[in-house]
């Protein structure tokens, strides 16, 4: 009622099980609202405590047989449970659940190098992938275009490092690195009403 397009959560940070059977009830009411749920998942390194095991993206399965659409945040890199990548994990889910999705924020950090590749050219997240930025991150010593001196040529980074505004630099740096356009707007179609993608549409100048 107060306008709230989805919601997010930390569930290695905020110390509970997303698999827990006491969620459903809340898990039918954000499918019933159309409310997207937006999940970490994978390691967490952003705080000084985590319980990884808690972002293992296989404890979403509840939430998408309750009929939630789910994005995994940052497809679930660096994280492994049991042995396996999670990221492997939510890919075996892709072919199962068509309401789950995923992202690509923090994927330019250089401890992640080699995932926004992955992502974009793996069969299993066509269609299925959203921009995200991860701020403030991007705009740390985390992220910057010197890192990818195998995929870009040295006047690009020059370039891309100049920009000041850290929404620009990153949208600039994916966008040289291969992301595709529709990744860019994909997001506002799934959390926006016909009428409010409409007001935002771009105008003749």
């Amino acid at each position: 009622a107060n306008g709230a397009k989805f919601v997010k959560w930390l569930a290695s940070i905020q110390l509970f099980d997303p698999s827990d059977d006491a969620f459903v009830p809340f898990y039918q009411k954000l499918a019933e609202l159309g409310l997207p749920l937006l999940s970490h998942a994978g390691q967490e390194r952003s705080f000084s405590h985590a319980r990884d095991e808690l972002a293992d993206p296989l404890k979403l399965k509840l939430a998408l047989d309750s009929g939630v659409t789910v994005i995994v945040a940052h497809i679930a890199s660096t994280g492994e449970n049991e042995g396996e990548r999670d990221t492997d994990r939510l890919l075996a889910l892709m072919s199962k659940y068509p309401r789950l999705y995923s992202e690509i924020s923090s994927l330019t950090q250089v401890n992640k190098l080699g995932y926004l590749s992955e992502a974009l050219r793996d069969e299993r997240f066509k269609g299925r992938l959203f921009y995200g930025s991860d701020y403030p991150l991007i705009n740390s010593a985390l992220v910057s275009p010197w890192y990818f001196s195998l995929n870009l040529d040295v006047q690009q980074m020059k370039e891309l490092a100049s920009v000041q505004n850290p929404w620009d630099r990153d949208v600039g740096l994916k966008q040289a690195l291969g992301v595709p356009g529709e990744i860019f707007g994909r997001a506002s179609r799934l959390i926006m009403t016909p009428e409010e993608l409409q007001s935002i549409q771009p105008r003749d100048r």
